[in-house]
């Protein structure tokens, strides 16, 4: 891909600094007065820098939100006018927060800024060095959020796709193909769901089934001249799709010289769930939302016929499957290990207080308390991108010499017209609608 100028993250890793308090071989009890006042300027540092930090954290989960509720609203400007001051921050959100950004900016027809916002969010998704050190071993030992948030695999498929879709419409198919190509890495499938091994053994590694990649792998491929791997991705996706045969015909015809990419609905919600939230679940399932509307297109108050059809993807069905979610038997684990811990404990404490045994019945409560933090520590990261769309819809149209007005309509959802002069020495023009 060609080198883009975007914001950077540098992400800071805090360290411990030794602080020598007093000359060599000088006890620390020739100093009472020096060693109290030090410890309380560390209790003080620490509850202000706990309460600024709590306040920072708050302010940010209250602009996702007030930026969410303005997206659904059709308020797109004003969305990413909250979301813009996070994008800034380099924390474990910053790539969370530039997708979130990049996805109000795209909607509000912001290009240059969508573009910065998802490449930036791509360049931190590939990178094999932000989760390391301190930052894994927070992870494990106090809270799975700590770590910089990369989201689930379906998250970073649409991520790309975004960034892919943003060079198509510039007329860039050479980025928008290696874009594309990115967000078909391959995937873990279930292999042995019976087996005794561990879970993360358990799986096989397999091709991508994101057919909204390779339906526009195959256009960037038709584009740029390659028809023979544009029909193998073209029938890759068909044979994930079959509902998608007469779009794909369609990109055939010599009169089609424009395709618009519609995003319809709320994607799916991340929510805790176990005992100690341990796990997170993604709802609505697919059975529940029922299948997605389908596509309806008007050019000039006429209804085009043959632009019907099902969903090019449909994000509630994928972060139901195994294969596009993230597996990590750690939190799982930890809750086992801090559930047993506090009743072995309990039972330990009762018995030496009913046998008058003071270190047993300490040693239990001990445990318990022990058992009791491990089972809170399991608790899982619950971050999504909030912004996805329930289905995306990528329609062929033929526009002809002149004006049109076009507008798409999905489950009672009408966008604002578009209008387009178009002349036949005119480019392929490729739009984007979200539809509120």
């Amino acid at each position: 891909m060609k080198r883009e100028k975007s914001r950077t993250a540098v992400f800071c890793t805090k360290q411990d600094h030794a602080l020598k308090l007093y000359p060599s071989g000088t006890s620390t009890d020739d100093h009472p007065r020096v060693g109290t006042k030090f410890s309380r300027v560390i209790l003080a540092f620490s509850m202000v820098w706990f309460a600024v930090s709590m306040t920072a954290c708050s302010e940010s989960q209250f602009r996702v939100r007030q930026a969410v509720e303005l997206y659904y609203a059709g308020e797109y400007h004003q969305a990413a006018s909250v979301m813009a001051p996070l994008i800034t921050k380099p924390n474990s959100d910053f790539a969370l927060n530039n997708c979130r950004y990049g996805s109000c900016a795209l909607a509000d027809g912001n290009l240059k800024h969508a573009e910065q916002a998802f490449l930036t969010a791509y360049r931190i998704m590939n990178s094999v060095n932000t989760n390391t050190g301190s930052r894994v071993l927070g992870a494990v030992v106090f809270y799975d959020g700590l770590k910089v948030w990369k989201g689930q695999p379906f998250e970073r498929a649409m991520a790309f796709y975004y960034l892919g879709l943003i060079f198509l419409i510039k007329g860039e198919y050479e980025n928008a193909r290696a874009s594309f190509q990115n967000s078909l890495f391959r995937l873990r499938k279930y292999s042995r769901p019976n087996s005794s091994l561990p879970p993360a053994e358990r799986f096989a590694r397999a091709d991508s089934n994101f057919t909204l990649g390779y339906f526009c792998l195959g256009l960037c491929n038709l584009k740029l001249g390659h028809p023979n791997l544009a029909r193998a991705s073209f029938q890759r996706a068909k044979s994930l799709n079959p509902s998608l045969a007469s779009v794909i015909t369609r990109m055939y015809q010599p009169q089609t010289n424009g395709i618009i990419f519609v995003d319809y609905g709320r994607g799916p919600i991340r929510r805790p769930a176990g005992m100690y939230g341990q796990q997170t679940v993604f709802t609505p399932t697919p059975w529940q939302a029922g299948p997605p509307p389908p596509l309806i297109m008007w050019d000039n108050n006429r209804q085009i016929r043959g632009v019907s059809q099902g969903a090019m993807v449909n994000t509630l069905a994928l972060a139901q499957e195994k294969r596009w979610l993230t597996i990590d038997t750690i939190r799982q684990a930890k809750a086992i290990v801090g559930t047993g811990l506090m009743a072995g404990g309990l039972a330990a404490s009762t018995y030496g207080a009913y046998h008058h045994d003071e270190t047993l019945a300490l040693a239990g409560l001990g445990a318990s308390l022990l058992g009791a933090t491990i089972a809170a520590s399991s608790q899982a990261d619950a971050r999504y991108w909030q912004m996805l769309p329930r289905t995306v819809y990528a329609a062929p149209i033929h526009l002809t010499r002149g004006q049109n007005v076009i507008r798409v309509q999905a489950g009672g959802q009408v966008s604002a017209p578009i209008s387009i002069n178009y002349s036949p020495s005119s480019s392929y023009r490729i739009f984007y609608v979200r539809l509120p």
